[in-house]
């Protein structure tokens, strides 16, 4: 009955401001084209259920609250009166009984995760797979050797294996000044900001093995390359963070060495054990031993004091912009130690006295929304949000449901259709704490994952660019893996033969798909009027799903369509009420909105993005 007349929820055109400050006035708004009796809100303040009577202004509903003291955070939801009856509105949507606690809105008045992400772009590097900007630091063939494999030097024209033959010691010598001599393209890209794999000293190609967290691996240039690529990237306005693993180091870590040939050691205590005595390695990988973070030292040494590995690289001369968090879940977990959470406050309270701006953002396969309440995580890499559903609706099975960790994903009989797709990304949306929705990590590929574009079973190029367009329109920062945006190469099977070297070939270059990404691109740079707009999904029909950010200027239309044939779609809401014109990012195209409504003519499986004026 009222699906398509009452809305609300956390951005800033229902919110203003968007992210108050502890005892702050703010007012909130609920949209409403039908002529209601009363509208009013109820709040969680202080303890008690207070109701607030709302002014009727135009099409919304307002009134003005105050933004709780920490530690508390600011529920609320709707009431309203139609006809002869009273209703609720919440995240769950019109009910006509009181919605439960997990379906309220909620204001953090605490939260202090960077705003710049909301607006952000970034793109992921596995650091030896992108250019090769210094040749003097290339690793040679046969430099040693490690877990059963010698170390090869490969050029950027040839393949990767996989583990069964590489053993992770395959080099193709890209490195940090590679990076930096490419960030004229990065930046022609609308990049604002990269996530770097792993850097420091390591023994693999992947770097989540690390030797030693207070300097960077030689074979990438060392200490000064990471000074020299982050001095030009902040001058081109481009934020960088590093990937770091403290849950496990690499078992060439002169700790771990320690801890092995002398079990009184200091060093000892940095490491779980067995019952047996034997160590605890992540996943049972035994070059990865794992931490033990009852040991205060180690907390002292990785992340708590002065000087620490986390805090150091935070500071000048470095002065990195915030951290990936490998295996997030997993860090201080054992089955008789739960220290997981307790860690990443005190790495966030830690860090955030070093750098207040600083990114923590961790990886989570799954729902993170314990994590992402202000307290630990800034955001998640949201496969679950983003990833996940949007491979479904490409046709692959959920990784979780596919053997091998996922790396050989299956085709799915049944993939989403348009109304699933909506109810996965509205779903999983809900769940987060409403602000952080604003800095989640949100991704197709990583390079955990084979390139969703490899899949020959399910790939179809003008459906995936729709997945694309949803990845930029989605609530958070869009991270484009490496080569994506030129559709490079890749394998499917292991994520080692899935890490293609990035082509530097412009012949070879998937133009259509790179004229994609820049668009959306340019759509997104410092737009925080769609960084902060508010996210709707509504399916028109079986095949084509569209995707609403409203801005409190603009209004943004992402058409996602897999019809296999031509048509024309219609879209009337009276949300759009007041808008004049739409146009499509990509064609130019211009077009006027009579009485709410946009029409869009689309060819066979092709998607578009419009923005109303």
């Amino acid at each position: 009955m009222f699906r398509d007349i009452v809305f609300s929820q956390v951005s800033a055109e229902y919110v203003s401001p968007l992210f108050p400050k502890e005892g702050e006035k703010v007012v909130l708004s609920l949209f409403h084209s039908a002529d209601l009796k009363s509208a009013s809100v109820f709040t969680n303040r202080m303890g008690l259920e207070w109701r607030y009577e709302m002014e009727r202004d135009g099409e919304y509903y307002r009134c003005e609250v105050i933004a709780p003291y920490a530690p508390e955070v600011l529920r609320y939801y709707f009431a309203f009166e139609y006809e002869d009856r009273f209703y609720y509105y919440s995240k769950r949507g019109v009910t006509i009984f009181p919605p439960a606690a997990k379906d309220h809105f909620t204001l953090n008045p605490t939260n202090t995760s960077p705003h710049y992400i909301a607006s952000s772009t970034s793109y992921q590097i596995f650091p030896d797979r992108f250019f090769n900007g210094d040749e003097s630091n290339d690793v040679k063939d046969g430099a040693y050797t490690f877990n059963g494999g010698t170390v090869s030097a490969h050029t950027f024209d040839e393949i990767p294996e996989d583990y069964s033959r590489a053993r992770c010691v395959d080099f193709f010598n890209g490195d940090l000044k590679g990076i930096e001599d490419k960030l004229d393209y990065l930046k022609e890209l609308g990049i604002t900001l990269l996530y770097i794999n792993p850097i420091m000293r390591s023994r693999t190609v992947h770097r989540f093995d690390c030797i030693d967290y207070f300097n960077v691996d030689e074979k990438l240039g060392g200490n000064e390359a990471l000074v020299s690529l982050t001095e030009k990237a902040h001058e081109m306005g481009i934020k960088v963070i590093i990937d770091i693993s403290i849950n496990h180091t690499g078992s060439d870590h002169e700790w771990f060495r320690k801890a092995v040939s002398d079990p009184e050691s200091p060093e000892a205590a940095y490491y779980y054990r067995n019952e047996d005595g034997s160590f605890l390695f992540w996943q049972g990988v035994d070059t990865l031993p794992q931490l033990n973070y009852n040991s205060q030292e180690l907390r002292d040494i990785v992340y708590r004091k002065e000087g620490s590995a986390m805090q150091k690289f935070l500071l000048p001369p470095y002065s990195i912009d915030g951290w990936r968090l490998d295996v997030a879940p997993e860090l201080g977990r054992t089955e008789t130690d739960q220290l997981c959470k307790e860690v990443w406050r005190e790495v966030r309270s830690s860090l955030r006295k070093v750098k207040n701006d600083l990114y923590l953002v961790g990886e989570d396969w799954n729902d993170a929304s314990e994590y992402v309440s202000g307290d630990m995580w800034d955001g998640t890499m949201n496969y679950y949000c983003s990833s996940r559903p949007l491979r479904s609706w490409m046709g692959e099975r959920d990784r979780f449901l596919s053997s091998g960790w996922g790396h050989s994903p299956e085709k799915e009989k049944h993939a989403y259709n348009a109304y699933e797709l909506a109810a996965a990304l509205t779903d999983s949306m809900n769940a987060l704490p409403d602000h952080s929705r604003f800095f989640q990590m949100n991704l197709i590929d990583s390079h955990d994952t084979p390139r969703l574009h490899n899949n020959s079973l399910v790939y179809n190029e003008n459906v995936y660019k729709g997945c694309v367009m949803a990845l930029y329109l989605l609530p958070g920062m869009p991270n484009v893996y490496y080569g994506d945006e030129i559709s490079i190469g890749g394998q499917m099977g292991s994520v080692e033969a899935s890490r293609y070297p990035m082509v530097w070939d412009e012949r070879k270059w998937n133009r259509g798909m790179l004229d994609v990404h820049k668009k959306l691109g340019k759509l997104r740079l410092n737009n925080d009027d769609l960084a902060f707009a508010s996210f709707w999904t509504f399916p028109l029909d079986e095949e084509t799903l569209v995707i609403m950010r409203k801005g409190v200027e603009r209004c943004y239309l992402l058409f996602m369509n897999k019809a296999g044939k031509a048509k024309t779609h219609t879209f009337s809401h009276e949300m759009l009420n007041g808008y004049t014109s739409a146009e499509d990012i990509f064609s130019g195209e211009k077009t006027v909105l009579k009485d709410k409504t946009v029409s869009v003519k689309l060819e066979a499986e092709t998607s578009t993005v419009l923005v109303l004026h």
